[in-house]
């Protein structure tokens, strides 16, 4: 038989508790009140009371036994015993441990740490665009035909260089094109364009032409920069100037007098005159603006013709002195070159100063030749499977990546330390010794560097547009990914070319990438349908919005009680 107050809370649901009060002699006279649900339950006796309180019973009893036995010990300091107990196990230890205690700021350096690491790694997926607009979204726009028209794949050749690259090329609409450039021209600093360039000119003139061999960097005089700020003339006129005196010095031959005061006399030189300029102006430690030049050649001179040479240059340039610099190792591999150039093409640089005219200009010898376009293909769905491809070669490259900073922080500690033993006057063991890590950490990240230059594919999501590959098997590369392409993703690879023969060789092979990627193309549709199908389905709920269900039914069940009440 439920208790009364079962029954008023039941009974609360439909009616105020002081009817139920009244009626409660007709529910206890109902036929709820006899054994129609069966008998009654028999009160409890006091042995059986006694035996279900058993547990609950020896529990107090021995929890009073210990807080008994607590008090009856003596009032020692606990502190003291936790110390004296450390002592005793560090005495009788097998492993002696370190004797220096942990920093009492342990734990906030760690978390800074775990902050430096998490800053280190970079914003989610998820908070990218890459969560709206990966592969699979292109792969979807491919199929709506929504990018068909104007839009071309180019299959492309470099032969200085050896490379091959498939470029998604989209032509602009007239309408759409740019403003043309007007009036006086003023940078802050190079475009991402204008580095390219300078980065492969200097691998040209290095495959090519034997690399640079001159550093130059001219500065200007103060009466000089007066006339630069004053807008009477600018670095690329001073600059073009000085190209062409060094250009006649070059193609005439000159003559001077060498170290041992003896006159000579060079003769004309027959090859091009190769060059790159870069200028900037930032500021110097009292802030003022300090325009310079930094000019790379491909001249040298003998050694004891040298300081004729420099003061030849010197006096050409006429604003201030000319710094010369030899570079070293002009025929290893061009690697050298190449940062001579990185270092004259600061692009990363945000401080280069405000510039009227041109910042940069390359020799027309110098500058490296343009792509060959070897074939035309329909666009289709190339955007989509360049974009995957740079994703998964990103995937392939973070573990390589981070390993290469952690050697870079490992390489610029142990600079670090070396330089503060060497200012310490430690013994030589110490110093070569460090010097020895240096070189190994070195040999480490040139190793890994050398790993991710090894599989010669060169993609990435930021830019869908471009596939390049480099080695001596870039052109095997390049043609099996277009094989694989059109196989295992389902490219069109339908020719633009007018000649028959050729768009009957790119069927064939299209058709036999058809039959040897069947089975990665047939997996590759059934995952994509089945990321489809999870999309589409609908949320799981959540506990909360059961919590929200439950809530809203309480605020319903008081309201209505609250208005029951008032009635």
């Amino acid at each position: 038989m439920l208790p009364p107050n079962d029954v008023l809370y039941v009974a609360g649901a439909v009616q105020p508790a002081d009817i139920t009060k009244s009626n409660q002699a007709a529910f206890e006279s109902g036929f709820l009140g006899f054994d129609f649900c069966g008998p009654r339950p028999q009160e409890v006796t006091p042995q059986q009371f006694w035996d279900l309180n058993r547990v609950n019973r020896d529990t107090d009893f021995i929890a009073n036994k210990q807080k008994a036995h607590a008090a009856s010990l003596p009032n020692y300091n606990a502190k003291h015993l936790r110390e004296a107990a450390a002592r005793s196990d560090e005495n009788n230890r097998l492993v002696q441990g370190r004797k220096s205690p942990t920093h009492p700021q342990q734990a906030a350096l760690d978390r800074i740490l775990r902050q430096e690491r998490k800053l280190q790694r970079g914003d989610t997926v998820l908070s990218s665009t890459e969560a709206f607009y990966n592969h699979d979204t292109l792969y979807e726009l491919a199929e709506t035909n929504e990018t068909k028209p104007l839009s071309t794949v180019r299959l492309m050749n470099r032969n200085w260089s050896n490379q091959y690259r498939v470029l998604h090329h989209t032509q602009t609409r007239p309408s759409a094109a740019p403003e043309a450039q007007s009036g006086e021209r003023y940078t802050e600093k190079l475009t991402q364009r204008a580095v390219t360039k300078i980065f492969e000119s200097g691998a040209y003139v290095a495959a090519c032409h034997d690399g640079f061999t001159t550093f130059l960097t001219p500065t200007f005089s103060p009466e000089q920069r007066e006339r630069i700020f004053s807008g009477e003339t600018t670095i690329g006129k001073e600059v073009s100037r000085f190209l062409d005196g060094l250009k006649k010095m070059y193609q005439r031959g000159w003559h001077g007098i060498n170290t041992d005061n003896e006159p000579f006399e060079l003769e004309p030189i027959e090859d091009p005159f190769h060059y790159i300029w870069v200028a900037e102006c930032p500021a110097n430690d009292d802030g003022e603006p300090n325009p310079h030049v930094h000019i790379l050649l491909q001249w040298t001179v003998e050694r004891e013709h040298f300081e004729a040479w420099a003061s030849r240059i010197e006096n050409i340039w006429g604003h201030g002195f000319a710094k010369l610099e030899k570079i070293r190792h002009t025929k290893a591999a061009g690697t050298y070159i190449i940062k001579a150039v990185g270092y004259a093409a600061k692009g990363g640089n945000a401080n280069q100063g405000l510039i009227k005219g041109n910042r940069y200009n390359i020799a027309r010898c110098s500058r490296a030749p343009g792509w060959d376009c070897l074939a035309s293909f329909e666009a289709g769905n190339m955007a989509a499977i360049i974009k995957e491809l740079g994703y998964k070669l990103e995937q392939w490259r973070k573990p390589i990546d981070r390993y290469i900073r952690r050697l870079q922080k490992q390489h610029d500690q142990t600079i670090k330390a070396k330089a503060i033993a060497k200012q310490a006057k430690k013994p030589k063991e110490v110093q070569q010794k460090l010097s020895a890590r240096l070189a190994k950490i070195e040999h480490q990240m040139r190793a890994s560097r050398d790993q991710l230059k090894s599989r010669g594919v060169y993609a990435t999501t930021k830019n869908s547009y471009c596939a390049s590959f480099d080695g001596e098997q870039a052109e095997e590369k390049a043609f099996d990914f277009l094989l694989w392409a059109a196989g295992a993703r389902g490219w069109s690879m339908e020719s633009k070319s007018d000649d028959d023969a050729y768009r009957q060789t790119v069927n064939e092979a299209k058709q036999l990438a058809c039959i040897e990627y069947a089975n990665k193309y047939e997996r590759f549709k059934e995952k994509s349908a089945y990321w489809q199908s999870v999309l589409s389905d609908p949320l799981v709920p959540n506990e909360t919005d059961n919590e929200a269900e439950l809530a809203k039914s309480m605020l319903i069940r008081e309201q209505y009680e609250t208005h029951a009440l008032a009635a």
